[in-house]
């Protein structure tokens, strides 16, 4: 089983001050091909500099919707939802949303029927395609119950539907459209069409990694297409911690990441067991993604939803855990990988 910073699961009141501030309070963790350092806090600035995106794709992580509580998971999305309407609302921005779920609520759903899944066979690649292909109307269904009366879309998409130019083509002209009329999509894997790819034309092998390497092709797609995307990949960590302070209970997280060569050094395999991505799964994304000079913020996704009404009243519990503003706006969150071609641009320390 996989160990789980429980830092960054409910301990935000004691720990906020350290969060969503313009500056650092201390010096901060710079990655640099394969090389770590510390840079004083006057300096994180250079690093977050996002002018000029028009498109927001934001991944959200299974461990931010699945829980065995169901008031927090419906909280959660509710709190995204808005948070991404006022986003498009308010910034003019494009967005984006790549969902995990599906496994989990799928699970959720045939377990609830009385289904018997054999112990054995719990986490096998057949059961998790059973539990997403199950779970792929339930998770829609609630992102657009949720979205409301904010307009969304789902795409279910396969491996063709990104590397076949005529697919391509389709497939972006429907953004087009979507977004033209003030739609979000919700996009997800198409596990149902994908067995066949799985079985035949992939050799067994998944269609994409996960969900993180999905949001990055689909970034990545519309940086062809002229769109000028940020990638946010939100989970239930606050980025990717130094291996030192993994180990140690202290989960220092890297600030920032110039070049990511040999980072999975550092990224022990902190992951959930609900969902099939990981720390690995997010660099690799995220490397994918820089190389075609994208900006990219792994963040916690959690800090938007500890205020929730069933939880008891705290002192300063108001909802003010702005993950995703505070990566707009350049406050201190997450893990930031530079684009390929940020150094060039004069923003960053030579």
């Amino acid at each position: 089983m996989s160990r789980e910073p429980k830092v960054d699961r409910v301990k935000f009141q004691e720990e906020l001050r350290q969060y969503f501030r313009d500056v650092p309070i201390s010096p901060f963790t710079v990655f640099d091909n394969g090389r770590i350092h510390l840079e004083q806090p006057e300096n994180y600035g250079l690093y977050t500099d996002i002018s000029g995106i028009d498109t927001l794709v934001v991944k959200v992580g299974t461990s931010i919707l699945t829980h065995k509580d169901y008031k927090r998971m419906i909280y959660n999305m509710n709190c995204l939802s808005e948070d991404l309407t006022r986003l498009k609302e308010e910034r003019g921005l494009n967005i984006l949303l790549v969902s995990s779920g599906a496994i989990g609520l799928g699970r959720k759903a045939r377990l609830r029927r009385g289904e018997r899944i054999p112990e054995k066979e719990k986490y096998t690649p057949e059961q998790k395609r059973t539990d997403a292909i199950e779970g792929q109307t339930l998770l829609y269904e609630l992102w657009r119950h949720h979205f409301y009366p904010q307009l969304v879309d789902e795409s279910l998409v396969t491996h063709e539907d990104i590397t076949d130019p005529q697919k391509n083509a389709k497939l972006l002209k429907k953004y087009q459209r979507w977004l033209s009329e003030g739609k979000i999509p919700v996009i997800n894997e198409d596990d149902a069409k994908s067995l066949e790819e799985i079985d035949i034309s992939l050799k067994g092998e998944r269609a994409f990694r996960d969900n993180d390497g999905l949001a990055s092709l689909h970034a990545q797609f519309l940086k062809r297409e002229g769109y000028n995307p940020l990638l946010v990949l939100l989970s239930n960590t606050d980025g990717i911690y130094t291996a030192e302070s993994f180990r140690n209970g202290e989960y220092t997280p890297i600030r920032i990441v110039k070049a990511s060569t040999a980072l999975e050094e550092q990224a022990l395999p902190v992951s959930s067991t609900r969902g099939r991505g990981g720390v690995i799964s997010k660099i690799e994304a995220s490397r994918d993604a820089v190389l075609d000079d994208i900006y990219v913020v792994i963040a916690n996704g959690q800090f938007c939803n500890h205020d929730s009404s069933y939880q008891k009243k705290r002192e300063d519990s108001q909802r003010r855990y702005d993950a995703l503003d505070s990566v707009l706006d350049g406050r201190v969150v997450g893990t930031r990988f530079l684009p390929r071609n940020y150094m060039l641009r004069g923003k960053c320390l030579k």
